[in-house]
């Protein structure tokens, strides 16, 4: 019993690390600090996000139906129940969200304001994060109703064309604009 609760909090440490990794958090909490216009941009929305990610926490356990929770159902079962969590993670989805939201949207606003030029990664972070919301609200749609697999077919493709889509764009215009630079000089 206690090493599968060892694995699951290991687990959860390592799905949080490569999170953290992939949205280049790490990066962005390294330069928050500096005392520039930016850097009080980038403080306020990172302290701004942290607090709606906690609160979601919160919006997440509100959500659960009381009934399905007795005073004596150990903790791994509350955990181990799809629609239990599925409770919690839709009531937690739209304020978890909102809080990385303002997070990247606030690496986004500092860098441009500092004369950064990685708005194209930072706005794909954006983008990104509004694709993959129909996905996973509707994982939690399977979790909560019992419903196929399969309905995560189409979230899943519109999320990838608009990603696809929106990365060529960007790229297309950032080598455009590269190309007239060079052409300038």
């Amino acid at each position: 019993m206690v090493t599968a609760e060892i694995f699951a909090i290991l687990v959860s440490i390592l799905g949080g690390a490569f999170l953290i990794r992939a949205f280049d958090i790490d990066r962005a909490w390294s330069h928050w600090t500096k005392p520039t216009p930016s850097g009080f941009i980038r403080m306020f929305t990172v302290i701004t996000g942290i607090i709606f990610i906690l609160s979601s926490i919160s919006a997440g356990v509100v959500a659960v139906d009381t009934s399905l929770i007795s005073s004596e159902i150990q903790l791994i079962n509350i955990v181990s129940n799809k629609v239990i969590m599925g409770q919690f993670f839709a009531g937690a989805l739209p304020i978890l969200w909102i809080g990385i939201g303002v997070i990247f949207g606030g690496v986004l606003l500092s860098n441009w304001l500092g004369g950064i030029h990685r708005r194209i990664s930072d706005t794909l972070r954006l983008i990104v994060l509004a694709a993959l919301y129909p996905t996973v609200s509707q994982f939690t749609n399977i979790l909560i109703n019992d419903e196929s697999s399969f309905t995560l077919i189409l979230p899943l493709l519109v999320g990838f064309t608009v990603t696809l889509v929106s990365a060529t764009i960007l790229f297309k215009k950032f080598r455009k604009h590269k190309d007239e630079e060079l052409l300038s000089d």
